[in-house]
């Protein structure tokens, strides 16, 4: 092996590294080894499919390279491949913001578990909003588009550049997500808000009733029946979010 392709394979190592480190929905609950394997197998094909030819000049002073620079590339790559992972994260966010709100309005936050987009516990709701959001990152290819973008990032960032990453729009991103979130939330979030209505006046009219003795009960029925009766529209909704985000991911690496 060559100076030149042991420089590239560090160099790939580290921003694919990074990039499958945090990138959702396989960051959290995927197995260690699984995604140190699939970094490597990823590495090892655009080494030996394209390999040291893609930057001549680096190529030819690989062999000599200081190694306070080698260290400083290795640094902006994997930082470049945390930016892209994170900014994938925007795909689950929408979904998980929806379960923690609607979590928070019917009190279910009990025997909190990691959620497929990350590390951090969340309620029942959170994980069922997340798991479909993930079925449905799959199902619209969002593999296929996170691996695009992964690709087009050699070119629009090369290896070992001198020039810093454009800064990714990431308050912005983060921003729409939560708003989506709350508008994915928003049919059941009104159900709710209907119920409490409802029992405010049925508890004003025949106090001796004691309706807020079932209001937790109530309002855990309306949320699993309107989930229920809402499945397609939410599922629709989330294909829509997913599809949007896809679309701005080519203009976050300046494409």
């Amino acid at each position: 092996m060559t100076p030149a392709v042991v420089v590239y394979f560090g160099l790939i190592l580290a921003r694919i590294g990074a990039f499958v480190a945090v990138l959702p929905p396989s960051a959290a609950q995927t197995p260690r080894l699984v995604r140190v394997g699939l970094a490597l197998a990823l590495a090892a094909f655009y080494v030996g499919t394209i390999g040291p030819g893609w930057d001549p000049d680096l190529a030819a002073r690989s062999a000599d390279i200081h190694p306070l620079r080698y260290a400083i590339a290795l640094v902006r790559e994997t930082l470049i491949g945390l930016a892209m992972g994170f900014a994938f994260g925007l795909f689950l966010l929408p979904a998980r913001v929806a379960g923690e709100f609607l979590t928070q309005q019917i009190g279910l936050n009990v025997s909190p578990q990691a959620g497929p987009s990350g590390a951090e516990p969340s309620g029942v709701l959170t994980r069922i909003f997340e798991t479909a959001a993930a079925l449905v990152f799959l199902v619209a290819d969002g593999h296929h588009v996170a691996l695009g973008a992964l690709h087009a990032s050699f070119a629009h960032l090369p290896l070992g550049g001198a020039a810093a990453a454009p800064p990714l729009p990431m308050v912005d991103g983060l921003a729409v997500a939560y708003e989506m979130g709350l508008l994915l939330a928003g049919p059941l979030a009104l159900c709710l808000f209907l119920l409490a209505i409802t029992m405010a006046v049925m508890a004003r009219a025949a106090p001796q009733l004691n309706i807020y003795s079932v209001g937790f009960t109530l309002q855990v029925l309306v949320v699993l029946v309107g989930g229920l009766f809402l499945l397609p529209e939410i599922v629709l909704t989330m294909h829509t979010i997913i599809a949007r985000t896809g679309a701005s991911i080519p203009a976050l690496l300046g494409g």
